[in-house]
């Protein structure tokens, strides 16, 4: 559903009232979960009307600008992965292998032969009726990866004899909703790291806390018989201990509730102790504004302008000025006047200006900032190991276990870390050749290798060739996946390629084609190029072409340039079209 990317017709935040009504179609939509806890009082609550790739109108529900909920036909609403990750029981679980998952980030449903069986009978898939809303969860981990429906009861599932789709995927990690604030994208949560069993999995539709309970109050039962048969008191006797382990169990019950009334208590007290006061975060946030723009503040700069566009995007928490000591923004500005840190003079009545900054004062120095985004600028100053710029794939990843610790470790890999599994072979041929370890015989193509010890512990045998030795250390590791950037996911890739247009009353536009394959995000890179250009930027589809291209409005080509190779690095040889910029020079690296 949510796969190809999507025509976002508005994007626009719910009043108070609406957002109550939404509270309400929570709790109708899933009753006795406390849906509407998801949406705290004091969070933001916005509503994305868009259109599917499939021309499908659906509302999206956002809570600080993370997908929450998303409307199916019919006007339901159904959890995102993020929700099902803060609260896991809105939806029944249906489970499925590991090696499922690129399947279903590729656009394929569910199919009843990859769904994991945990009942008997006519309870294999649960009890539940046509169009029911289940999540799908992983064998090696409980936490939700995708959402979808049941296209068939539960009754019709085991009639079919295993064979079909068994859950219509709608919506599913990696994709477009998930991804629709790069800055918040999140990975999936490991619930439970180690390998699950079937004990683990309770059959669906049914719950397994009652069976248990069952259990210990019928062992609890027998051991009271055995008890009074062994001693052969008398009732009376039987009635003073039965008082007595009354009192007992109401001593240590009141025990256990004090202990959790203190433990509560503990927590408010760390709670509190973590939350930081209005002015503390006003000053940090304005020290960031500082440190982290030095090279973009262009003075003179309105105080209203620099509170709005760079105070407040660095704070941690939100800012009420109002909640402070200082009432009003002036206030905040004369005390950082008194101590030195910015000059202000007064245009006119009510209209203040930033004329000079001290960035050499002390206290500006000495503060340490956190990068909490990426800085967008002309000199690329962008985070690796989450590029909101970039868009992302699922990596496969094999974990480094206690099995396969000794071997890796002399390969200066540590315990727990994670491999691509496209290296585990390169990495494993490495070893091989480090240890120098001989060779059965000559053939080439059906070479086995002399194990040592470490190989063999693992292996289970004394030789073996190198695709033997490979599935047997993966047999012994982790699986799991993961989002990572695709800046470099291909070797040959097109070059981009830049060139002018002519469109009516001789206007001249900028054609830029390829920048796909580079794993751009095309909706930022519009972003920043009407940013940037304060021109018009589309996505057009030529005649005769079956491929999309960029096209700005006038010629842009030099400024294209610049963005590409300076914020995206993208290296100079892999862009034509630069002796078409005003200038007419290409740009020399100095």
């Amino acid at each position: 559903m949510f796969l190809k990317p999507y025509k976002l017709k508005n994007n626009v935040p719910l009043k108070g009232s609406e957002v109550k009504k939404l509270r309400q179609r929570l709790q109708e939509a899933f009753p006795d979960k406390d849906a509407g806890q998801l949406i705290s009082p004091k969070s933001s609550v916005s509503l994305l009307k868009l259109i599917t790739h499939g021309d499908f109108q659906s509302s999206v529900y956002c809570v600080d600008k993370q997908p929450m909920f998303f409307e199916i036909e019919g006007g339901r609403l159904a959890p995102t992965v993020m929700a099902l990750w803060q609260m896991n029981n809105l939806l029944p679980y249906f489970t499925t292998h590991p090696e499922v998952l690129p399947r279903l980030s590729n656009g394929a449903d569910l199919m009843l032969p990859g769904v994991i069986p945990m009942g008997t009978g006519m309870n294999v898939y649960g009890r539940y009726k046509q169009g029911q809303l289940v999540a799908v969860n992983l064998t090696s981990n409980k936490a939700a990866i995708g959402v979808g429906i049941l296209p068939r009861s539960s009754d019709d599932l085991y009639m079919s004899g295993g064979y079909g789709v068994g859950v219509k995927i709608l919506h599913v990690f990696g994709d477009k909703v998930w991804s629709h604030e790069p800055t918040l994208a999140q990975q999936v949560p490991v619930i439970q790291s180690a390998k699950l069993t079937e004990d683990d999995f309770p059959p669906l539709g049914t719950k397994n806390h009652n069976t248990e309970l069952l259990q210990k109050s019928a062992i609890l039962e027998e051991d009271a018989e055995e008890v009074n048969t062994a001693t052969g008191q008398q009732e009376d006797d039987n009635l003073n201990n039965i008082d007595n382990t009354i009192s007992v169990n109401s001593v240590s019950e009141e025990i256990s509730n004090n202990f959790a009334q203190n433990l509560a208590i503990n927590k408010d007290e760390k709670d509190i102790e973590n939350e930081l006061a209005p002015e503390a975060i006003l000053k940090e946030a304005f020290l960031a504004a500082l440190k982290n723009n030095r090279k973009s503040l262009q003075l003179p700069l309105l105080t209203s302008n620099f509170y709005r566009l760079y105070i407040v995007p660095e704070a941690k928490q939100s800012l009420d000025l109002k909640k402070s000591k200082y009432k009003k923004l002036s206030n905040f500005l004369n005390e950082m006047i008194d101590e030195g840190f910015i000059v202000i003079r007064e245009e006119t009545k009510g209209v203040d200006k930033i004329t000079s900054i001290d960035f050499d004062h002390p206290e500006l120095v000495n503060f340490i900032t956190d990068v909490k985004k990426s800085n967008i600028s002309a000199e690329g100053t962008n985070s690796e190991n989450q590029n909101p710029l970039f868009k992302s794939e699922l990596t496969e990843l094999y974990v480094i276990t206690d099995a396969t610790a000794p071997l890796f470790t002399k390969l200066n890999y540590k315990r727990g870390e994670a491999i691509p599994a496209v290296q585990i072979k390169k990495v494993l041929r490495e070893y091989v050749n480090k240890q120098h370890l001989s060779t059965s015989n000559e053939c080439t193509a059906n070479r086995s290798y002399v194990l040592d010890e470490i190989l063999q512990r693992i292996c289970e045998r004394s030789a073996a060739p190198l695709n033997c030795i490979v599935s047997s250390v993966i047999s012994k590791m982790e699986h799991s996946y993961q989002m990572c950037s695709v800046k470099d996911v291909a070797n040959n890739k097109p070059l981009i390629q830049m060139s002018l247009a002519t469109r009516s009353k001789n206007k001249k536009v900028t054609l830029v084609s390829n920048i796909e394959c580079y794993g751009i995000i095309m909706n930022e890179f519009i972003k920043l190029c009407k940013q940037g250009a304060a021109a018009s930027t589309t996505i057009v589809t030529l005649p005769n072409q079956k491929r999309e291209m960029l096209q700005i409005q006038g010629n842009q080509i030099r400024f294209i340039y610049n963005l590409l190779t300076q914020t995206y690095q993208i290296p100079p040889k892999c862009i034509l079209g630069l002796e078409l910029a005003k200038d007419g020079k290409k740009h020399q690296k100095k």
